[in-house]
């Protein structure tokens, strides 16, 4: 039972939870196709073929070295949205516990805001995890400071 200017944030953990899942399956897919590039699959088949439709030295870049560099971008998409999703687990954790709220809001419109500027790398998927935290963390902050004003 809520208390006097305490506040339900379902909205925020619903938007985080959602974004959450969209982390967890763009870091999936991103491990996926690491694999199936490593193990010399149809992704790398197809990687191959890209590349040697746009030539064979892009730059003075072989062949091999972009496929290592595609490589390294999809390690890296697999290792941070591992890491926004452990983020947003703890996020909804506080939330729920309304253990340092406002901290929370803040950390989530980073999270997003930082997210927002990765776009470019993270796709589709990144854009709704992002959204999806920059909401809850307003959303967040504009009900706690609703409770603040409740109390004074």
């Amino acid at each position: 039972m809520l208390r006097t200017g305490e506040v339900n944030h379902n909205v925020s953990v619903v938007l985080i939870i959602i974004s959450i899942l969209a982390y967890g399956l763009l870091a999936m897919n991103s491990f996926n196709l690491l694999d199936d590039i490593e193990s010399g699959g149809e992704a790398r088949s197809f990687l191959e073929e890209s590349l040697q439709d746009a030539g064979d030295e892009l730059a003075g870049v072989t062949m091999e070295e972009q496929i290592e560099i595609f490589g390294s971008v999809v390690n890296f998409v697999a290792i941070a949205s591992v890491i926004y999703a452990i983020l947003g687990i703890v996020a909804a954790v506080f939330l729920t516990k309304r253990i340092r709220v406002r901290l929370v809001g803040i950390l989530l419109i980073i999270l997003g805001g930082v997210s927002v500027i990765l776009t470019l790398v993270f796709g589709l998927i990144g854009i709704i995890a992002s959204l999806g935290y920059l909401i809850a963390g307003i959303v967040a902050l504009r009900k706690q400071k609703k409770a603040q004003n409740v109390i004074t």
